[in-house]
């Protein structure tokens, strides 16, 4: 069960998000009707997740979950998008949005959303030297110039491809969608890691994208050329 804030300027809107979280098992903590009451609650109330309308009075969704974000890296945003709102949706995701859900609100694919957002085993676990164990993620994108560069790390894991699949899916809609997987920081790593995060990469190419490997390590290399 998680605890969950509705910012949604529509009434309707609103009521209907909370009967489909409430019907599944999650709390309703709070409701939002701009971006700058969002911004407040969520400091108030600290949930588990946001799910954020992209236009409103006052402050639009996407200004909210920048500023919600600045302050806390770890928030967990889902976008409501009307279908004309993909250049909007797109400036969230940039902004730290998780993920993204078009309307009219299909409720089975919006709690798959919910849950991929929340899976709580998202990042590996490394143990720092006094023992004390902190969450590592094994992989970090960035956005330049209209080119996605996902820079692998040496903690990447093969939980890793639960968090790089839903953010790979957020970003299908742009056109074109241009990534590059960066391994060239990564000395070493096991075809079961690999081969979960190549066929996410298969996926951008056979939705018409473009997709580049770049490594220093002739075996990831061979692992890379060998699984297409």
């Amino acid at each position: 069960m998680a605890r969950i804030l509705i910012v949604d300027d529509s009434t309707v809107m609103r009521k209907n998000l909370y009967t489909i979280f409430t019907e599944n098992g999650h709390e309703v903590v709070g409701e939002a009707i701009d971006g700058k009451q969002a911004i407040f609650l969520y400091s108030e109330l600290k949930p588990d997740l946001v799910t954020m309308d992209i236009t409103m009075p006052k402050m639009s969704g996407v200004e909210a979950v920048n500023v919600i974000v600045n302050k806390d890296n770890q928030a967990k945003i889902i976008m409501i998008s009307a279908l004309n709102q993909k250049q909007m949706v797109f400036e969230a995701l940039k902004n730290g949005a998780k993920h993204y859900i078009i309307k009219p609100i299909d409720p089975i694919k919006l709690i798959g959303i919910v849950n991929e957002v929340l899976d709580e085993n998202r990042k590996s676990v490394i143990e720092k030297k006094d023992g004390i164990k902190t969450l590592q993620p094994g992989f970090n994108i960035q956005n330049l110039n209209g080119k996605f560069i996902v820079t692998f790390n040496e903690f990447v894991n093969l939980k890793d491809q639960v968090t790089l699949d839903t953010a790979i899916k957020g970003l299908l809609f742009i056109k074109p969608l241009n990534v590059i997987f960066d391994f060239e920081s990564v000395d070493k790593v096991s075809a079961l890691i690999l081969q979960p995060l190549i066929r996410i990469g298969n996926t951008i190419t056979k939705s018409g994208g473009q997709l580049e490997y770049k490594t220093k390590n002739d075996g990831v290399l061979k692992l890379i050329q060998g699984d297409k």
